[in-house]
């Protein structure tokens, strides 16, 4: 089974992840940006989904995950707005998918099945 780890601040949509994809894949998830970097430079997942708006911050982490990671999928959610419309260009260089919220549970799946062929 693939392994996938889950960012998100929000600890109900980190459930909500792990309860739906539980079935199909190794789940680990966490609400704490810090432990995502530790635990992802140190163990082996097979995905890696990072639920947060576009920031400097966050294009830095999705870079230096992909320069560790490379053959590693990052799929980031969020809400687009108007105001990350720069974000969303630049850090599509760093992602292999981006998937807007709100955003229906089979869409997903879908979507993270064909990363993984």
């Amino acid at each position: 089974m693939k392994n996938i780890i889950i960012y998100s601040s929000d600890a109900s949509m980190c459930l909500s992840f792990l309860m739906y994809l539980q079935n199909s894949y190794n789940v680990t998830t966490t609400t704490d940006l810090h432990v995502l970097q530790e635990v992802s430079s140190c163990l082996d997942f097979d995905m890696i989904i990072i639920d947060t708006q576009p920031s400097k911050k966050i294009e830095a982490l999705c870079y230096e995950l992909r320069k560790a990671k490379t053959n590693v999928p990052i799929v980031l959610t969020y809400v687009y707005e108007n105001q990350v419309k720069d974000f969303d260009k630049t850090i599509r260089k760093y992602t292999n998918s981006i998937i807007y919220k709100p955003f229906d549970l089979n869409e997903v799946t879908k979507q993270l099945s064909t990363l993984f062929v």
